[in-house]
């Protein structure tokens, strides 16, 4: 795969993933849907701008997404079975039978605020480790090493922040509270991947036990 046909697959990919929400919503225009079509279409688009010249990430992330342990694989699964779960319940809610109501503007600020930087802060941890990686792997081919740099010289598992900072935005756009049962699932599948991506990378990968001693917080500084 080219690396501009895996940039239009993230696109095709964003559009497809936010159906559930249209589906069961029942109707095509309705504004909380569609702001949250906006604001993931625009963190795609942060991720590709931040992501380095010449860098075969995107590639990477789209053509290798299948590989990993059989634990990552099963609990990318859950996720992604929670996800579709989350954008039905989402869209049921706020689309069709309102039980939620329609949150306040501020709130619906905060989720944009919270989704978008989420979404940065991904972003930014793909762009300095050159070996993210859709799955947990250790990249032989390329002489994995530990990445350092940026927001992991302050939590071990900053995209991972990311992606639960995004996930707590989501039901504050598209106004649903049931929505934030799930989203608490995802983020506990979230923090038992980190924990067993921990104990893998300090058996598999050199130098990673040492930067675990180094940087203390897996997620979050001061907390875990």
């Amino acid at each position: 795969m080219t690396k501009s046909r895996a940039i239009i697959a993230s696109y095709v990919g964003v559009l497809v993933i936010a159906c559930p929400i249209f589906i069961a919503g029942g109707r095509l225009l309705y504004w909380q849907a569609i702001l949250y079509l906006i604001v993931a279409m625009i963190g795609t688009t942060i991720n590709h701008l931040l992501t380095p010249k010449g860098s075969d990430l995107t590639v990477d992330r789209a053509t290798r997404a299948r590989e990993g342990v059989k634990w990552d694989k099963a609990l990318l699964g859950v996720m992604f079975l929670l996800s579709i779960i989350t954008f039905v319940v989402a869209g049921l809610d706020s689309g069709r039978f309102k039980w939620s109501g329609e949150f306040p503007v501020p709130v619906t600020a905060a989720g944009v605020f919270l989704m978008t930087a989420g979404q940065i802060l991904f972003a930014l941890a793909k762009r300095v480790n050159s070996f993210f990686s859709s799955t947990v792997n250790i990249d032989a081919k390329r002489e994995h090493v530990v990445c350092e740099k940026g927001p992991y010289g302050f939590v071990r598992h900053p995209g991972y922040l990311g992606m639960i900072i995004s996930l707590v935005g989501f039901p504050l756009i598209l106004n649903s509270y049931w929505t934030f049962i799930f989203v608490a699932m995802s983020v506990g599948v979230l923090v038992l991947r980190t924990y067993l991506e921990d104990g893998f990378l300090k058996a598999r990968l050199n130098g990673y036990t040492d930067y675990a001693l180094k940087t203390k917080w897996r997620l979050i500084p001061y907390i875990f």
